[in-house]
């Protein structure tokens, strides 16, 4: 590390390189312009301390010094400056520094910007995503009479699915779009949806987006990972409720497959029925239709993307809230799912029938997915000291106990009445 800037006054002290003032243009380095204007954007904002210039060429700039201004109303403006310059600003707390509120900037050469996103591969995989829904979702449809797959595969058949398909879609889609408007009005660059077919189960495997650049700050990161599961949300409660109306109680016997219930999926089924459904005494239960099966669907994935770890909207919204303390929801997430992964096993439950209405062994695949292809740790934001506002906080609070209402411990399981 060379020896930190001199202040800006002429004086007798050792320095390793003179004062802005003391430069004729040819007179500098390209080094020496350099620092000269990374401390004329930030001097304004920032009482500057210290100066501390690379070592190596992929070795960034430290500035060490108090703001003058809030971190979020100067961050912006400085990145756009050090933009121009080809630089790319990194804000954190001085951990270094005795004095209560000093911060460190670092700045690094800008990486490349993100090349195109081609929109033909997400049409391609929205269109079969349509497909897919569609066939899956004339599977539940009364209307079909089918003895073969080719009689399955017929576009008369197929547009049966039409309740169960728009249904879905209409929610993931609302969800990514809801990430996607957030993205853009924070000027991060985001592609459009990824769509996800298969032509089974749930006839997808949902939705994603991809950042395409960083993000400033800890609001902008909340905004842009509740956004999603809040719209999402916004639609799939009303589409739930009206496909509830569409469906109907019946009693149930021999070994039938059962969709979880959550909190809030629970409540809906009282508010409608009047009855706590299912009920394991009598077999009472709803024969859910295709509306009510979808926006079921659309419910659980909400509440798996809020499972507070990692880079799932969850995670998001935890590290916005509490910063570094929110590796221990990330950890307690993981445990979490380890223990209900474990106590799916069938000899557990065979020795404690309770685990039956906990246990669900797909947990341990979630759990490996998490550790090994997301990723348990957060996503970086650029400015690590802005925190959220008071308006934002109730908001997380609030998706947290979203959260808590859709979450499924066990989302699917036989059972036999």
């Amino acid at each position: 590390m060379s020896d930190p800037l001199p202040p800006r006054s002429d004086d007798a002290r050792p320095r390793s390189y003179r004062d802005a003032s003391e430069f004729d243009d040819f007179d500098r380095t390209q080094d020496e312009i350099n620092l000269v204007q990374t401390r004329r954007v930030v001097e304004i904002d920032m009482e500057v301390h210290s100066v501390q210039t690379p070592r190596t060429p992929d070795a960034g700039i430290e500035i060490r010094g108090r703001l003058r201004r809030p971190s979020h109303e100067v961050f912006g403006g400085w990145r756009e400056a050090f933009g121009r310059m080809k630089l790319l600003p990194f804000l954190v707390p001085d951990r270094v520094a005795a004095l209560p509120g000093a911060v460190l900037l670092r700045l690094v050469a800008a990486p490349p910007g993100p090349s195109p996103g081609n929109p033909t591969i997400n049409l391609v995989l929205f269109i079969l995503t349509i497909l897919t829904t569609f066939f899956v979702g004339s599977l539940y449809s009364p209307n079909v009479r089918a003895t073969g797959m080719t009689d399955l595969l017929n576009p008369a058949n197929l547009i049966q699915g039409w309740p169960f398909a728009l249904t879905l879609l209409a929610i993931l889609g609302v969800h990514e779009l809801g990430h996607f408007f957030a993205a853009r009005h924070h000027g991060i660059p985001v592609s459009l949806p990824y769509f996800l077919p298969v032509p089974f189960a749930f006839g997808t495997l949902g939705a994603f987006i991809r950042l395409r650049g960083p993000i400033n700050d800890r609001r902008q990161l909340f905004d842009v990972g509740v956004a999603g599961p809040l719209a999402g949300l916004a639609v799939a409660l009303p589409l739930l409720f009206v496909g509830l109306q569409a469906s109907e109680l019946s009693t149930i016997s021999g070994q039938v497959m059962l969709e979880g219930n959550s909190l809030l999926y629970w409540g809906a089924k009282y508010l409608v029925f009047n009855e706590w459904l299912p009920d394991f005494a009598t077999g009472l239960d709803v024969h859910v239709g295709p509306m009510a099966m979808a926006a079921w669907i659309g419910l659980l994935a909400t509440g798996l993307n809020l499972l507070p770890v990692g880079n799932l909207d969850g995670g998001h919204v935890v590290f916005s809230l509490f910063g570094g303390n929110a590796r221990y929801f990330f950890r307690g997430t993981l445990l979490l799912l380890a223990v209900l992964g474990i106590a799916g096993f069938a000899p557990l439950q065979a020795y404690l029938p309770a685990l039956e209405h906990i246990g669900y062994t797909g947990w341990l695949v979630w759990l490996w997915l998490i550790i090994l292809v997301m990723g348990p740790s957060h996503a970086v934001t650029l400015d690590m000291v802005t925190e959220l506002d008071g308006r934002r906080r109730w908001i997380g609070y609030a998706v947290l106990l979203v959260f808590v209402l859709t979450f499924v411990p066990v989302p699917l399981r036989t059972f036999v009445f």
